[in-house]
């Protein structure tokens, strides 16, 4: 993706074009036919824009110091647009809030109001997409019989009445689904959690909006192209040193990949996907109308060849033991995956509730798709580093962790094997600075599988490797000896 910046237009990295930032009124200016308009753009301290894989929509907000009272003298009630452009010089791609040729934010708070001197207050706007703010106008009561995602595209289009792009990934399957009075994106996120892809093995969809548009697809689709083999990765990020120059000019694209700041959220936590069932869970399902019942195993170890992931071969295949759960025996000759009946799921096989369309089931469904999810979450990293709009969530980046240890000649990379790799972009935080005249961006990554696996262990090097001298005690024979 850098490869496309254009040196001649670019002072440094992080450097930005803002236009100029109106607040579009309801009333109209003096009882003409057009909005009452103002322009704040040398009031703004801070401006940050918001995009995340479980945001359904876009959002942001603006830092004011404001001398001239706009609150009061425009006045700012709660129901305003806002209008500006943001962008990378000679970059095609940004973010557009325009009228003419874009879609206009909404304005839905102000809060932080105080004082800085005497006759100077300070606030922050906060806006979102027009569509967060129709989705708590509406319900969605009727029912479709159609794909999932032409079932998005219906409620995106017919409810919520979107202009914007739409971007779906084809669903497998024609299903009925009986919408109850729910709000428009509470049926999108109930359809989503059923969606199967047409090219890929998975469970569930993620709905999302980007300066590009509403998005509704799969986590593999992410990672890959329609043949399964690794999308591309847009950036390669590391820590290193900024300002080089090559020839006597700055190496522009070595900036704009190099971190400021990073951490690491997470690492692991067993705990937390025990409980949440990534590793093992059991489905169990009833049919109402046969009055039975069955019961479904998920195990992460046996399961995990079946779906993509991030770290995949040359071709798009699937790297066998390099997931998030090693293969090794815990407790008398079981792994992790075997002990499902830690997290219990419940779900209907009921068939014909609508005649000829069915249901997908559950057992197909519902633990894939939590462990899926739950998996991605266990490892998250949040770094920093120059602004650049061509940069959406959904995207696949590397990312290299320094090794933290004595450089070695036999370790000519010097990074650590298992953090580094391909990683997703989950969120992003782009932030305008008036002090430092610069845009940054904030990145969340996550991911599902290493580069390099874990190793295994066939022995149980667990059982019995312990204290097992442990007896049973009454309280109050012991409070008898203190006596």
């Amino acid at each position: 993706m850098y490869k496309s910046l254009n040196p001649d237009r670019l002072e440094r990295a992080g450097s930005f074009k803002l236009s100029q930032v109106y607040l579009i009124s309801y009333a109209s200016a003096d009882g003409s036919n057009a909005p009452s308009r103002m322009n704040i753009r040398e009031l703004i301290r801070e401006l940050n824009i918001y995009e995340h894989l479980e945001n359904q929509t876009l959002s942001g907000n603006i830092v004011i110091t404001d001398a001239t009272n706009v609150l009061q003298n425009f006045p700012v009630t709660g129901y305003e647009r806002i209008e500006f452009e943001l962008e990378t010089p000679g970059l095609d791609r940004g973010y557009d809030f325009s009228v003419l040729s874009g879609h206009p934010m909404f304005i839905y708070a102000v809060d932080r109001r105080q004082a800085v001197n005497p006759r100077t207050q300070s606030y922050v706007i906060r806006f979102c997409s027009i569509e967060n703010i129709k989705n708590q106008q509406r319900r969605v009561s009727k029912a479709l019989a159609t794909g999932i995602d032409d079932m998005m595209v219906r409620i995106m289009r017919n409810d919520l009445k979107t202009k914007k792009n739409i971007i779906v990934e084809e669903t497998s399957g024609i299903h009925k689904y009986v919408f109850p009075r729910v709000k428009p994106f509470d049926a999108i996120k109930m359809i989503g959690k059923n969606a199967q892809s047409k090219n890929f093995n998975n469970a569930g969809y993620l709905f999302y909006e980007d300066s590009i548009g509403f998005h509704f697809k799969s986590y593999e689709s992410l990672f890959c192209l329609e043949n399964g083999k690794p999308r591309s990765i847009v950036a390669s990020y590391s820590p290193k040193i900024k300002n080089v120059r090559d020839g006597g000019s700055k190496d522009l694209i070595n900036d704009y990949q190099s971190v400021e700041d990073f951490k690491i959220i997470s690492q692991f936590n067993t705990l937390k996907n025990l409980q949440l069932g990534t590793y093992a869970s059991r489905m169990v399902t009833h049919d109402t109308f046969n009055k039975t019942f069955a019961e479904y195993d998920f195990n992460y170890l046996t399961d995990y060849g079946n779906h993509k992931h991030l770290e995949l071969d040359a071709r798009g295949d699937v790297i066998e033991g390099n997931g998030i759960l090693p293969l090794f025996n815990f407790e008398e000759g079981h792994t992790f995956g075997n002990f499902a009946e830690g997290t219990l799921h419940y779900g209907t096989q009921t068939k014909k509730i609508h005649n000829s369309y069915e249901y997908p089931q559950p057992q197909d469904i519902v633990q894939q798709r939590v462990s899926q999810k739950t998996a991605l979450g266990s490892l998250v990293i949040e770094i920093t580093v120059p602004g650049w709009t061509g940069v959406n969530v959904g995207q696949v980046v590397e990312f290299h962790l320094p090794k933290y240890a004595i450089h070695s000649q036999a370790d000519k990379k010097d990074e650590d094997i298992y953090m580094s790799g391909r990683y997703l972009i989950s969120g992003i935080r782009h932030q305008i600075s008036a002090d430092s005249k610069r845009h940054t961006m904030v990145l969340e990554l996550i991911k599902d599988s290493f580069n390099t696996a874990y190793a295994e262990e066939l022995q149980d090097l667990f059982t019995n490797n312990e204290d097992d001298t442990g007896n049973n005690y009454k309280q109050y024979d012991i409070d008898k000896t203190l006596v």
